[in-house]
């Protein structure tokens, strides 16, 4: 059978396949039964008996978990038992595990990238089989030390509660349960995290194809681009997936289970070595793990917009510029802003307290490379770490007296710099240009909408005059007001620990004080700076972090003097203040809970249709892509239908695709903006935007060698589709599924 002739065949087997599924829908049972049976029983299992996706997805989510253990726990571990880093040796084995995530996040990224530069990903991934490898030999001699007839030393296991051992299962449970597609029949139905991890995912398998720095998998112009993007976490993920031969989604996922115990990692150490709770540690641990499930009032203000204003909620959080954002939101979304945050608070750590260590130069030298990490894994989280630890550093001289931390700051700054230049060379040197005019700006932060604001007489008629400054004045007046609904109940820890600032008769430890600082001087910075890249103000939200933590922090201490105000030097808080911060913890669990469940069924509200059905794309893509990507060379070149603008849409091909893309979108930048001179862009998509409409073989194959692409893909929901006599259907298939086909534009390209 000629090429031809098997494609017509196809096209006639979908058409009946189609008209069957069409009549099932319309209530013909009968009839679309009869329809589908034609297309015989081999090929009716090979589709509809598909394994479970879902059940792939958790399991290799699950696996990644573990898989994460030589990245989060073992390069740490093994630096800070060399070092004795802050006396680990002498600690339990679960304190050593509370050292050993943070700091093996810290020493872990930089590393991996500068090894992954310098030699390869196989490298980094020896690297960590060494880090592993160390750490369990190190168990062991530990282990056999202490099994030795009158030992005094050796490794302390100590002890973990049910209580907690039980919430390390249901956080990875119910992260995975999170983030992993539901598959219902021939739909597959994603969490709104997919809005993000689409992109993630695309990104880290061009760090597995390409190495480091990666190439821009969204574009490609003559020759590949160097992906320019914060990509340090995507490194540590795909070495994950290197090692353990797991898919980078799955890693992507446990690398949000990681984001988690990273900052529960972090709070304890802070409650221990920081604030030195003492006695209560336990008890105050697990209070500050429980506040993180406390969010502002967001389920109260959409229950309001929904049921009392009758108008649509504004999203899964507040103010649609972004918003001081919930902590699951912050793991499932952002798990690199997440750790990056730990890095710099681990670094912050490590340099109160480095004068008191014997190794002071080693605890330098992990400040720097905490540091250094943190700004390849957000450069919105480090440059607001900056910003406000120049602010705190001059509080810590002038009121506080005390320099020493101050300085080490300043030494693990330096050497965070030096570690960063081949990175900060790979940034500013190139072709490629940046999507907008600068990285930040000013701007006053949008909280609550200025609308009503300026549409009162004296603002309305400002605002006809001067639109900006009646924006401005705007926004500064209602801020107060909208970082008190943001915070909800930890805007009443601030106002009291303010109060207890000035209260002569109560003294504030210097690490309370610290804190206090850290938290007050965050809001200018992340009020008046915005980050341009994006309509979002990412560096708002994000930067927003450095609010959350130490309230946090300070919200357990109290907590704790609401239970029993012994050896807790704070003032006495009224009974009505208290029932007030109990109910605004109480909505801010239930906001929590609500923003848990929208980011996984919320996909669901998404306009949907069967002419046009995000969830049967999904299932017919994930089914598709698998089978191209074990028929291709991971050096191909493929091209799917760039038109459209919905996020969702595209996200399904990119977190699939695992190859190289000349271009993801029909817009101006054509996914240029990760890398790559977006002068061809114009080009570029007037050629291959009609391929997908309606075009010829003849057409396809001209497009296909003008800009190297080998693969074609087209969906039944492309315009393409449709043509009998068109590329669909005249090209040699490499995958030619019912519903999904690629086509091999370059293999006809070849031939005489």
């Amino acid at each position: 059978m000629t090429v031809h002739a098997r494609a017509l065949a196809d096209y006639r087997y979908q058409r009946v396949w189609n008209s069957g599924l069409s009549r099932l829908e319309n209530g013909g049972k009968k009839t679309g039964h009869l329809l589908i049976q034609k297309l015989g029983s081999a090929r009716e299992d090979q589709i509809l008996n598909s394994p479970s996706i879902t059940a792939n997805q958790a399991i290799e989510a699950l696996l990644a978990v573990p898989a994460f253990l030589p990245v989060t726990v073992c390069t740490g571990y093994v630096a800070a038992w060399i070092s004795n880093l802050h006396g680990f040796r002498r600690c339990t084995f679960i304190e050593r595990i509370f050292w050993s995530i943070p700091a093996s996040i810290g020493v872990s990224t930089i590393t991996a990238v500068l090894i992954g530069k310098c030699i390869s990903l196989t490298a980094v991934a020896i690297f960590f089989y060494i880090c592993a490898s160390c750490f369990i030999a190190l168990l062991c001699w530990e282990w056999f030390q202490l099994r030795k007839p009158g030992s005094q030393g050796g490794l302390l296991f100590g002890a973990m509660s049910g209580r907690s051992a039980l919430l390390i299962l249901l956080w990875i449970v119910f992260a995975v349960v999170s983030l992993v597609d539901f598959q219902k029949d021939q739909r597959l139905f994603m969490s709104l995290t997919f809005f993000d991890h689409g992109a993630r995912v695309n990104w880290g398998e061009s760090i597995l194809r390409t190495g480091i720095p990666p190439a821009n998998p969204a574009y490609l112009s003559g020759h590949p681009a160097p992906l320019r993007y914060y990509y340090f976490w995507l490194v540590d993920c795909a070495a994950v997936a290197d090692m353990s031969h797991l898919s980078m989604r799955a890693a992507v996922m446990a690398g949000c289970v990681w984001s988690g115990f990273c900052i529960a990692a972090l709070i304890g150490l802070f409650l221990k070595h920081f604030l030195q709770v003492g006695n209560r540690l336990r008890a105050q641990f697990l209070i500050a793990i429980g506040l993180l499930t406390v969010a502002g009032p967001y389920f109260a203000i959409d229950a309001w917009d929904m049921l009392i204003a009758r108008t649509p909620p504004p999203g899964l959080e507040v103010w649609p510029e972004g918003q001081i954002t919930s902590w699951i939101d912050n793991f499932y979304f952002y798990p690199h802003h997440a750790v990056a945050l730990a890095c710099c608070m681990f670094g912050f750590l490590l340099a109160w307290f480095a004068n008191q260590m014997r190794a002071r130069s080693i605890s330098v030298l992990i400040i720097g490379m905490c540091f250094a990490s943190a700004f390849g894994l957000s450069v919105y989280v480090a440059f607001a770490f900056f910003l406000v630890m120049i602010a705190w550093s001059l509080w810590q001289i002038v009121f506080e007296h005390a320099p020493g931390p101050v300085v080490n700051l300043a030494l693990g700054g330096i050497i965070a710099a030096i570690l960063l230049i081949p990175y900060l060379k790979e940034l500013t040197q190139g072709t490629s240009r940046m999507h907008g005019s600068s990285v930040f700006a000013f701007s006053v932060r949008e909280t609550i909408p200025p609308a009503g604001l300026l549409s009162l007489p004296l603002m309305n008629r400002l605002a006809v005059t001067h639109p900006a400054l009646a924006s401005g004045i705007s926004k500064l007046i209602l801020i107060i007001p909208g970082y008190a609904i943001e915070l909800g109940f930890y805007c009443i820890v601030l106002v009291l620990f303010l109060v207890a600032l000035r209260r002569r008769d109560v003294l504030l430890t210097p690490p309370q004080r610290a804190l206090l600082i850290i938290a007050l001087v965050s809001f200018p910075f992340i009020s008046l700076i915005r980050s341009e890249v994006l309509n979002i103000n990412d560096f708002g939200i994000h930067g927003g972090m450095f609010v959350q933590l130490p309230l946090l922090l300070l919200a357990s201490e109290l907590v704790m003097a609401w239970k029993d105000p012994r050896g807790l030097n704070l003032p006495t808080t009224p009974r009505w203040l208290i029932s007030s911060a109990k109910a605004l913890a109480g909505l801010g669990v239930l906001s929590t809970i609500y923003i848990a469940f929208m980011l996984r069924f919320g996909i669901l509200v998404l306009p949907d249709s069967p002419a046009h059905s995000l969830f049967h794309k999904a299932w017919i893509s994930n089914l598709g892509y698998a089978r191209l990507n074990t028929a291709i060379a991971r050096d191909a070149v493929v091209q799917f239908n760039p038109s459209g603008t919905e996020t969702f849409w595209k996200n399904i091909d990119l977190i699939n695709i695992n190859r190289q893309t000349a271009i993801t979108g029909d817009q101006l930048w054509c996914g240029s903006e990760l890398g790559g001179d977006p002068s061809a862009c114009p080009a570029m998509i007037s050629a291959i935007d009609p391929l997908f409409h309606q075009a010829t073989a003849a057409a396809a194959i001209g497009v296909c060698n003008a800009y190297g692409i080998h693969y074609l893909v087209a969906n039944v929901y492309d315009p393409a589709w449709r043509d009998p006599n068109g590329w669909v259907w005249t090209l040699h298939p490499v995958v030619a599924d019912p519903e999904f086909r690629v086509l091999d534009c370059a293999r006809q390209a070849r031939r005489p």
